[in-house]
């Protein structure tokens, strides 16, 4: 009888077609692709998270800065409102001179178009200033009142202030006969269009002998007015009071709410897409564009006096 003997091999399973792949390590192809198609999904979804968290963040930070100058805006103008002045007297040496209002207000036209040459004086009135010598045509003036305007103009906001100065102390002009003189002057498209032009280029020459500023490039901006019918140019007479964006008057309004809308480059590029459609969806997209303020202001000025 032959002894058993131990081998290593005895103990050895018989071959199987299946073992072979118990045993192996790795992944088939359709595990692989199967793999790779989900990376793929969530990392395009994180990536559109982070777009939308990025475009979020963009807008807020870009309609905090249109804000933030929009009460800069509203405080520039309140503070000129808060000084100025008006004059409804009539010159001693002639006293029927027909009086020029010495207020104007006017509301410009909602998204004008770009190519509009039509510079629109939206408020011009008078204000205190400091005393100072001004110096014109060779001669020095001794002024203390500036006439100020704020005009529209290719959708932008211009603020000027010029120096006031009466030719002479035996034969003076009414505030509202100076306030026209400088109006003139002011209805100038190629003046704003220059003014426009050095905020790109420094080197551009503005022909302005008075102070100007840009506030706003791309604003809309409403205002209303509520003052006495007798104050008003072509107005009935009576005790009534009108709320109005078009006024021309010979005194101060009770008070003066403003609303302005301002947008960032982005915001005023989709708006312009929008603008002739005038469906409820394009409606809702416009309230979103630009960043809007308002701000109510109240008369008299302090002192309690409305004359220079």
């Amino acid at each position: 009888m032959t002894p058993f003997r131990h081998t290593d091999s005895a103990f050895l399973l018989p071959h199987s077609p299946f073992r072979r792949h118990r045993l192996r390590s790795g992944m088939t192809m359709i595990e692989l692709v199967a793999a790779l198609a989900l990376f793929v999904l969530i990392l395009g979804t994180l990536l559109t998270v982070m777009d939308t968290v990025t475009s979020l963040w963009s807008s807020s930070r870009s309609q905090q800065t249109e804000q933030t100058k929009a009460e800069n805006i509203a405080d520039i103008i309140a503070d000129d409102l808060y000084e100025a002045v008006t004059d409804n007297g009539v010159p001693t040496n002639s006293a029927s001179v027909k009086i020029k209002p010495t207020f104007i207000l006017s509301t410009p036209p909602t998204n004008s178009s770009p190519s509009d040459v039509t510079v629109t004086v939206v408020l011009g009135f008078a204000r205190h200033a400091s005393p100072r010598t001004y110096s014109e045509g060779g001669t020095a003036n001794r002024i203390s009142l500036d006439a100020v305007f704020y005009t529209y103009y290719k959708n932008a906001l211009f603020r000027h202030a010029i120096p006031l100065s009466y030719i002479s102390f035996d034969n003076p002009e009414t505030l509202g006969d100076l306030l026209d003189n400088q109006l003139q002057k002011i209805k100038n498209a190629e003046l704003h269009d220059k003014i426009l032009a050095s905020i790109q280029n420094p080197a551009t020459e503005v022909p302005a002998a008075w102070s100007y500023l840009l506030l706003a490039e791309r604003i809309e901006t409403e205002w209303v007015a509520t003052l006495p019918k007798t104050y008003i140019e072509n107005a009935s007479d009576g005790s009534e009071t009108v709320s109005s964006g078009e006024i021309e008057a010979f005194a101060l309004p009770d008070k003066l709410a403003m609303a302005v809308r301002i947008y960032s480059e982005a915001d005023w590029a989709a708006y312009q897409s929008l603008k002739n459609d005038n469906s409820d969806e394009a409606a809702l997209k416009k309230r979103r564009l630009g960043s809007f303020y308002s701000k109510l202001i109240s008369f008299p000025a302090k002192g309690g006096s409305r004359l220079p």
